[in-house]
């Protein structure tokens, strides 16, 4: 008899709704675990930087700030169930460690928001925006939107330097710690390659399907869940075959969170996302949700927009016509439907291999909670 939780058509939605309420319970769970370890680093950090001089506190304050603002701490959450899942049993050491996933995750997004001229992330204002009113604030000469662009990204370079201290310090084995920043290291570059080809795609005229999920692969997957699933079996001396089995789950299920982020970005409630969700259109951002009505749309429909998208002074009513389309043309169906064959592949990869309990729950967990994360 074929498993509910391996086929989730055969489930009814209570056991799924079940299962991805325990994934968010154990997010909970984990944050509480890891926030004590970032506050403590980041009162050492501020310590630190009141002995170079007063005025450099801000810095460290405001990646504390964003850092501790919110945020499921997911990234983290999967370095542990790694570790777990390989038999890792030192819990205040892969928390220490993981929270150098968690830093590192801020400059990331700090750079994103600058790039993508954000206003606003996790419902608060952007590290530039925040910088800005702190020049307006001190009253200091020159441009305050200069000074925030700058400040920022000093903030984000600084985040990254906390990142890679932690992960260097963490108390584990040489040789794992090794291992270990092999993966960090390469996630810190695969993202950055991730970011430019998103930005790359942003001014090209046209872009495939192919070229949106290769984005996602590298931008959201492997950042998101392959590495931190990496780097976790590594601090918990695992062979090259967890790894592998890791990646067969994390790519899939990690492009699908994705194109869920870019279905709520646009129809979802700004609540949920934390930021508005009319600003994918605005910014012309190539989802796949885009990709897909541009395909199946006729010359009218792509018309309207050729004109709506990328238009940063869109109106409401020119917003809705670009929702109507994607809706109409069959866009957003097909995404729904891509992503939920992409969760069942990830569900697949790992439910008959032998993985510690608490760790290979929890990812099979976080795959239910991503069914349960529709519109």
């Amino acid at each position: 008899m074929r498993d509910v939780f391996l086929y989730p058509e055969l489930a009814i939605d209570r056991s799924i709704e079940t299962s991805g309420k325990r994934a968010l319970q154990y997010l909970v769970w984990f944050k509480r675990q890891l926030d004590p370890f970032l506050d403590a680093y980041f009162t050492e950090k501020i310590r630190e930087a009141a002995l170079v001089d007063p005025e450099s506190v801000v810095l460290v304050e405001e990646v504390r700030r964003f850092v501790q603002n919110g945020g499921k701490k997911i990234r983290p959450a999967f370095a542990y169930a790694g570790y777990i899942a390989c038999g890792g049993r030192s819990h205040d050491a892969i928390l220490y460690a993981s929270s150098a996933i968690e830093v590192m995750h801020a400059f990331a997004l700090i750079h994103d928001d600058i790039i993508d001229k954000a206003d606003l992330r996790r419902g608060n204002p952007s590290v530039h925006r925040v910088f800005e009113d702190f020049h307006k604030r001190r009253n200091f000469t020159g441009s305050p939107e200069d000074f925030g662009l700058v400040a920022a990204l000093l903030a984000g370079d600084l985040a990254f330097s906390f990142a890679d201290e932690l992960l260097n310090t963490a108390p584990f084995p040489a040789e794992r710690i090794r291992r270990a920043k092999n993966y960090f290291d390469l996630n810190k570059k695969q993202v950055i390659f991730g970011e430019y080809l998103d930005v790359l795609a942003s001014v090209k005229k046209q872009i495939s399907e192919a070229d949106v999920l290769k984005i996602l692969e590298y931008k959201t997957a492997k950042y998101t869940m392959e590495r931190p699933l990496h780097i976790g079996a590594c601090l918990a001396g695992a062979e090259e075959e967890a790894l592998t089995i890791f990646s067969n789950y994390a790519i899939p299920l990690g492009q699908a969170f994705q194109i869920q982020d870019d279905i709520l970005g646009t129809f979802g409630q700004e609540e949920q996302t934390g930021k508005p969700t009319d600003s994918d259109i605005k910014e012309g951002k190539k989802t796949l949700l885009v990709i897909k009505a541009y395909e199946f749309s006729g010359p009218a429909e792509r018309k309207i927009l050729d004109e709506v998208l990328g238009k940063r002074k869109a109106n409401e009513k020119e917003i809705e016509n670009v929702r109507a389309i994607i809706r109409s043309s069959g866009a957003l169906e097909y995404s729904q439907n891509l992503a939920n064959r992409l969760i069942k592949q990830a569900k697949e990869a790992i439910y008959e291999e032998k993985l510690e309990g608490e760790g290979k729950a929890y990812l099979l967990q976080a795959a239910d909670y991503l069914l349960t994360r529709q519109l």
